[in-house]
């Protein structure tokens, strides 16, 4: 005769394993966050983006893309 089956007694192990594995990337994803993030109104961040837009060219771009954008509006009004 075999022991009576217990389902209470199987699979704790596999739970354990899947809990500490999401334990350690909740970790990896934290330390990754606190190293990598920057407030928005950082000042280091704002001139790191500066300095990347200096570079590409792209600096007051969006502000000639508005005013022509205002002039066809006004022109089609009209």
């Amino acid at each position: 005769m075999s022991a009576p089956y217990n389902p209470n007694k199987h699979g704790w192990g596999f739970a354990l394993v899947v809990s500490a594995m999401t334990a350690g990337l909740f970790f990896m994803a934290y330390s990754i966050h606190t190293s990598t993030y920057r407030h928005p109104r950082d000042p280091m961040a704002a001139q790191v983006y500066a300095d990347r837009d200096a570079k590409k060219g792209d600096h007051g771009a969006d502000e000639k893309h508005g005013e022509k954008g205002a002039e066809s509006h006004e022109s089609a009004e009209h």
